[in-house]
């Protein structure tokens, strides 16, 4: 085993080690490294053995699985909506995406980027010179904003970016990064407690981050509204059904109880 080494410790095997090799990557750990008990070592050893090791990174890819799954599904329908939506062949963005394999991996990657982030809208800006400053100010209003919705939390934001270019007297989005979805989850689902407040914090709006095609896609729901709102037809809204959102009639809504918040607000 000279030169070969652990991939958790990143120390070279001994002559006389055993290595265990992950079933998925087959990258090599020290026994000792992979925290398997001696009894789980020696079924490894079989040759005719039941029982697989996987590295953390590989276990990790297998659980996050079926939520890839569930995504590629809902990016199929969405692609499927808008391939059957009447757009102009120059409506830009739109006419020009080809719907392949690449663009469907691409688009799942950027949405697993986005699925931590959070836009804050409507906050006020720091005018000092220095970076730091600016930077300290915004966490300390973000932070702010997030103890109002959420009293008891240990949530803190990871990074905070001030989005496109400084404006006299507008204030610009947020890009706040958090550690998790789970985080992002919280504070959507309490979001509308901002409103309730009796003070400047009840003009702040928040809302998810959102790759280019989603932004389009929802861009073009709303210019399809629009349109057939202008043509006489009435009662028109847009919902999102599990995740995907589309043109229905208010009537057929169902009461936002029944489809989880972030569900609803995966495009505002």
């Amino acid at each position: 085993m000279t030169g070969v080494v652990c991939n958790i410790c990143n120390i070279q095997f001994a002559e006389l080690d055993i290595p265990i090799k992950c079933d998925s990557c087959t990258l090599s750990a020290h026994s000792k490294c992979t925290g398997l008990s001696a009894t789980e070592v020696k079924c490894l050893s079989l040759k005719n053995r039941s029982l697989k090791y996987f590295c953390d990174s590989c276990d990790q890819g297998l659980k996050e699985l079926p939520e890839l799954k569930l995504l590629i599904k809902k990016l199929l329908v969405e692609v499927e909506n808008l391939k059957n939506m009447n757009f102009n062949s120059d409506s830009g963005y739109t006419s020009s995406v080809h719907f392949s394999n690449e663009f469907i991996f691409n688009e799942i990657n950027e949405r697993n980027r986005c699925a931590n982030n959070l836009l804050f809208y409507n906050i006020e800006e720091c005018d000092s010179n220095r970076l730091d400053d600016r930077i300290s100010f915004d966490l300390v209003q973000i932070n702010n904003v997030i103890k109002t919705i959420l009293v008891e939390t240990s949530i803190i934001p990871k990074k905070v970016i001030r989005i496109g270019r400084s404006q006299a007297g507008k204030s610009r989005p947020i890009k706040v990064i958090f550690d998790s979805k789970s985080d992002v989850f919280d504070i959507i689902k309490n979001k509308r407690k901002l409103s309730q407040c009796n003070s400047s914090l009840s003009s702040i709006n928040i809302s998810t981050d959102r790759t280019l095609y989603q932004r389009e896609t929802m861009k073009k729901l709303r210019e399809e509204l629009n349109q057939r709102t202008s043509k006489g037809e009435m009662d028109l809204t847009i919902k999102f059904v599990n995740g995907v959102p589309n043109i229905v009639k208010k009537s057929e809504v169902i009461s936002t109880h029944s489809q989880p918040q972030q569900s609803q607000n995966f495009l505002k």
